[in-house]
């Protein structure tokens, strides 16, 4: 049987969840909260980009003081998670969006993006091109927050992220993960089989590269200083303390100086 390259996030999105089982979004959206409480206490909409199928701000959603407007460039995800929010009875508001063209007619008290999304913008022109487009959503108060994977965290995963499953709905998945320091790139390589009733025969194989930038804290300083942005706070991991040259995440927080 003939292999597929996919489009990253497309023939993942159904076996999404099942990947990332040990992923506690949970605490990710109180640490979001967290954030917001402590800087932006006033804060009611938020916008998420690159929400996959949007855990966090289901959960932040249950937080009952948020209205929360859930966006990602891949049609796949966003509908798994938005079928999920109706079965829930939530109120959040869905949408396909790029982060390099956001073409969003409102300004949002908080926008964020997490899970090291931030980590697939390559080059130094996107990436200020993604700031760009986040600062036409925002207004004089409002706030950016996003993290970001550093070498630290490469070297530390580089050997436990490779797994493999299958789905409940019988869909086969293997992941290979590796960092290649002289690139300062990390590569996921996914495999993703539909199997047959038999459960052992695949009826259609695809593949899916994804490919992360590793980033060291002053490189995206340097780039935020480069655009209309500030950096308020650049914080360690999952705590609201400074980062340093050890941090593995970074979760930054920035304010724009112009707005559109």
């Amino acid at each position: 049987m003939s292999q597929k390259n996919a489009r990253i996030y497309s023939s993942l999105a159904p076996v999404y969840n099942d990947l990332m089982k040990d992923v506690d979004y949970e605490d990710w959206a109180d640490y979001v909260d967290a954030i917001i409480q402590e800087l932006r206490p006033e804060a009611v909409s938020l916008l998420e980009l690159a929400c996959g199928t949007g855990k966090v701000a289901m959960y932040l959603e249950e937080l009952e003081c948020y209205e929360i407007t859930a966006t990602d460039m891949s049609a796949e995800m966003l509908e798994i998670g938005e079928r999920r929010a109706l079965f829930r009875n939530m109120k959040i508001d869905w949408k396909q969006v790029d982060f390099y063209d956001i073409q969003l007619d409102k300004k949002f008290d908080v926008v964020y993006a997490l899970f090291d999304s931030i980590n697939y913008i390559m080059n130094d022109d996107d990436f200020l091109k993604m700031l760009q487009n986040v600062s036409r959503v925002m207004h004089e108060d409002s706030i950016f927050i996003f993290d970001f994977t550093t070498p630290r965290h490469s070297e530390y995963v580089n050997d436990k992220l490779n797994s493999e499953g299958v789905s409940p709905d019988g869909i086969r998945f293997e992941r290979v993960s590796y960092y290649v320091p002289s690139r300062k790139m990390h590569i996921s390589e996914f495999e993703i089989e539909v199997l047959d009733d038999d459960k052992i025969t695949a009826l259609r194989r695809d593949r899916e590269v994804h490919r992360q930038r590793i980033y060291e804290l002053d490189e995206v300083t340097n780039l935020v200083n480069q655009s209309d942005f500030n950096v308020l706070a650049a914080y360690d991991d999952f705590v609201l303390e400074p980062a340093h040259a050890k941090t593995e995440r970074v979760t930054m927080v920035l304010t724009c100086r112009k707005n559109p």
